[in-house]
């Protein structure tokens, strides 16, 4: 009768049955599903993340470029009867599958360059000393003006992501600076 106690006791002990394996993996697949969307937000939001340092980066790169030219370069005029001089350059992507493409980055042009990952656009104005009597510039010079009386420039620098939504997603920034003579 011992032994047959025995025998009955080490079989109850012997690990889980079927069910109980059943039951922990329903249990864990339960669990894994929950945490799945955390996932994929994470993923969404380190692209969203690298989208807005890719942005700040090549609009900082415009704006001190922009800086360190001289206040009369071609770059920085006004042509004559415009109030502003935009240029729009797109950073294209080239060929995904080599280093260092010659299609990669900053053109004016981006026929046959490859996929276009931003729009840079680039807004010049310029300001006579007196405007800023009041705070604000807002009274910009046409182009044509007498140099003797232009003595500040605003830079604007637009960095666009064409890959937006029509939620808003995607990234973009907005930078000024006023370039003093």
């Amino acid at each position: 009768m011992r032994i047959l106690e025995e025998r009955l006791a080490r079989r109850g002990d012997a690990g889980f049955s079927i069910i109980e394996a059943l039951i922990a993996a329903a249990i864990l697949l339960v669990i894994a599903l929950g945490l799945l969307p955390l996932f994929t937000r994470s993923i969404s939001d380190n692209v969203s993340g690298n989208d807005a340092s890719q942005a700040t980066n090549g609009s900082r790169t415009e704006v001190e470029e922009l800086l360190q030219m001289p206040f009369n370069n071609t770059r920085l005029e006004i042509p004559a009867g415009a109030m502003e001089q935009t240029s729009k350059d797109f950073w294209t992507a080239g060929d995904a599958g080599k280093i260092g493409d010659d299609k990669e980055g900053w053109t004016s042009n981006a026929a046959s360059r490859g996929t276009v990952l931003w729009n840079r656009t680039t807004e010049v104005r310029q300001y006579s000393i007196s405007d800023l009597d009041d705070g604000n510039l807002d009274h910009p010079q046409p182009g044509g003006t007498e140099p003797t009386f232009i003595q500040i420039k605003e830079l604007t620098v637009i960095i666009e992501n064409p890959k937006k939504d029509i939620f808003g997603n995607g990234q973009g920034i907005t930078l000024k600076v006023v370039k003093p003579f």
